[in-house]
C-alpha cells in the first residue's frame, strides 16, 4: 500500500510539472518582457549590436601592428639558366686542354714552364641550388593616415547606431504585442458573451417549441427564433476563428511556437483600466528613437565627407623584416655546416634584417577625390533634409493619432450606453413573449441589436486600447 502511495504520488507531481511546462500565463507586463528578449527580430538586434562592436575593432586593428610569419620551400625540378651569361664570361675559363704555368718558388715569377690540365665548363650556368627555403617575421604598421584617424572617430556612432536599432526593434515588438494582445482578449470577451446570448436563445428555442405544441403560437414564431439561434452559432464559430488567429498573431510577436499554450490572465476591462488618463499637453520630436537615429546619420555623413577629404593628404607606413635562406643540392645538407678551404666551418643558412618606411603622397586622380567630396556633401545634405522631414511627420503623426484616440473614446462611450440599453430591452422583450403580448418577430430583432452592440462595444474598448498604442509610440513613449 505504501509502494502504491508513493508511485500515485511521483505519477502526480510529474503531470503537474508536465502541465506547468506546457501551459503559461502572462498578464500584458509579462508577454512584453518576454517578447522583447525572444522576439526574432528582437534577437537579430541585439546580434546586430554585437556584429557592430566587432565591426569596430576590426577597423581599430588596422591600425595596430601587423605581424606575420613565412616559410617558403622551393624544389627546383629544372633549374633555371643564364645563357647569357655563359656567352659572355664563357671565353674567360676556355674548356678543353689548357696550359698552367709553373712559377719560381722564391721569386714567384714564370720559370716559362708550363704543366696541361683539362678544364671542362658547363654549357649552362645555374645561380640556384634545387632546394630552396626562405623563411621569417614582416612588421608593418600605419604610423599616418588622416582616413584612419577620422575612421576612429566614427566608432562611437556606428555603436550608438546599431544601439538605437535595438531600442526600435524593442519598441516596435512591445506595441505589437498590447495590440495583439487587446485583439486576442476583446475577441474572448465577444465569444463569451456570445455563447452566453446563445444559452439564453437555446432556452428560449426550447421553452417556444413547447408553447407550440401546447397549441399557443404559430410554428412562424417557433422558426424565426431558430433562424436566430443559427445565425448565433454562425457568429459563435467567426469570432472564435478571429480569436484563434489573433492568438496565434500574439505568440509571433511573443516569440513563441504557434503550438504552445498560453492564457492571458488580464481581461479587457483590466487593461482599460490600466490605461493613463493625462496625455503630454506638447510633443517634442526629439523625443523619438528616429530621432536620435538620423541625427547620428547626420555625424556619420559628416565623418564620411572628412574621411574623403582625408584622401588628399600623404600617409605614412613603416616595415620591417627579419629572416634568412638556404640553397642546398640535398634536403639533408639544410642541417649541416659548411667545411671551407681554410678549416673553418660555416652554416648553410643566410640571415637578412631590414626596416623601411614608405611615404603615399597623392599628386593627381583626374578629380575622383574631389567629385566624391560633393557626393559626400550632397549625402550630408539630404541627410539633414530626411531630420527636417521627420520633424514635421512626426508632428502629424501625433497630431492624427491625438485625434483618433479621442474620437474612439466617445464611440466607445456610445457603444457602452447602447449595449446596456439594449440589454434591458432584450430581458423585457423576453418576458413580453413569454407573457404573449409580443412578436417572435420582435424578441429576435431585439437579441439581433444586443448581439450587434455587444460586439459593438467590446471592438470600441479594442480600438481604443489600440490607438492609444499608436499615439504613445507616435509620443515617442518607450
Amino acid at each position: 500500500m505504501k509502494k502504491v502511495f508513493i508511485l500515485f504520488t511521483l505519477l502526480a507531481s510529474l503531470a503537474a510539472q508536465a502541465q506547468n511546462e506546457s501551459f503559461r500565463t502572462f498578464s500584458l507586463k509579462q508577454a512584453i518582457e518576454y517578447g522583447v528578449q525572444n522576439n526574432i527580430s528582437a534577437k537579430n538586434a541585439k546580434l546586430s549590436e554585437q556584429q557592430a562592436k566587432a565591426r569596430n575593432h576590426e577597423l581599430l586593428s588596422n591600425g595596430l601592428p601587423q605581424i606575420n610569419a613565412n616559410f617558403d620551400y622551393t624544389y627546383y625540378i629544372i633549374r633555371p639558366t643564364s645563357p647569357a651569361f655563359t656567352a659572355t664570361f664563357g671565353n674567360l675559363f676556355p674548356s678543353g686542354l689548357q696550359r698552367l704555368p709553373v712559377l719560381d718558388a722564391v721569386t714567384n715569377a714564370q720559370t716559362g714552364t708550363y704543366v696541361p690540365f683539362k678544364l671542362d665548363m658547363p654549357k649552362d650556368l645555374y645561380f640556384v641550388l634545387k632546394n630552396n627555403v626562405s623563411t621569417g617575421v614582416n612588421l608593418n604598421q600605419l604610423v599616418y593616415d588622416t582616413r584612419f584617424f577620422v575612421g576612429i572617430q566614427t566608432f562611437k556612432s556606428l555603436l550608438k547606431v546599431s544601439q538605437l536599432t535595438t531600442a526600435l526593434t524593442e519598441q516596435d515588438v512591445k506595441y505589437s504585442i498590447i495590440k495583439s494582445y487587446a485583439d486576442v482578449q476583446a475577441a474572448r470577451e465577444i465569444l463569451r458573451n456570445l455563447d452566453s446570448n446563445l444559452a439564453i436563445v437555446n432556452k428560449l428555442v426550447d421553452d417556444t417549441r413547447e408553447t407550440y405544441k401546447a397549441g399557443l403560437i404559430e410554428e412562424l414564431d417557433v422558426n424565426r427564433i431558430e433562424l436566430g439561434q443559427s445565425n448565433l452559432k454562425s457568429q459563435i464559430n467567426n469570432t472564435r476563428n478571429l480569436y484563434n488567429l489573433s492568438l496565434s498573431a500574439l505568440k509571433y510577436y511573443m516569440g513563441l511556437q504557434i503550438t504552445d499554450k498560453i492564457a492571458l490572465t488580464d481581461d479587457v476591462e483590466t487593461l482599460r483600466k490600466q490605461l493613463s488618463s493625462d496625455l503630454p499637453a506638447s510633443f517634442d520630436p526629439s523625443q523619438r528613437i528616429e530621432s536620435d537615429l538620423l541625427q547620428t546619420a547626420i555625424k556619420l555623413k559628416d565623418y564620411d565627407r572628412r574621411q574623403r577629404k582625408a584622401g588628399y593628404y600623404p600617409s605614412i607606413y613603416g616595415f620591417g623584416n627579419f629572416g634568412g635562406g638556404s640553397q642546398v643540392n640535398q634536403v639533408k645538407n639544410f642541417f649541416e655546416r659548411q667545411h671551407y678551404s681554410d678549416g673553418t666551418t660555416g652554416s648553410n643558412w643566410f640571415m637578412q634584417s631590414y626596416v623601411g618606411f614608405t611615404i603615399k603622397v597623392p599628386i593627381y586622380d583626374g578629380g575622383q577625390k574631389e567629385a566624391s567630396v560633393k557626393q559626400a556633401k550632397i549625402e550630408l545634405q539630404k541627410a539633414k533634409n530626411d531630420l527636417d522631414n521627420f520633424r514635421n511627420q512626426s508632428s502629424l503623426q501625433v497630431e492624427a493619432a491625438r485625434t483618433t484616440y479621442q474620437t474612439n473614446l466617445i464611440e466607445e462611450e456610445n457603444a457602452r450606453r447602447s449595449m446596456e440599453l439594449n440589454n434591458k430591452i432584450f430581458t423585457k422583450s423576453s418576458i413580453k413573449f413569454k407573457e404573449g403580448v409580443s412578436s417572435s418577430f420582435e424578441l429576435m430583432q431585439t437579441q439581433s441589436d444586443q448581439t450587434t452592440n455587444q460586439i459593438r462595444y467590446y471592438n470600441a474598448v479594442r480600438t481604443v486600447l489600440e490607438s492609444r498604442a499608436d499615439l504613445d509610440k507616435a509620443l515617442g513613449i518607450k
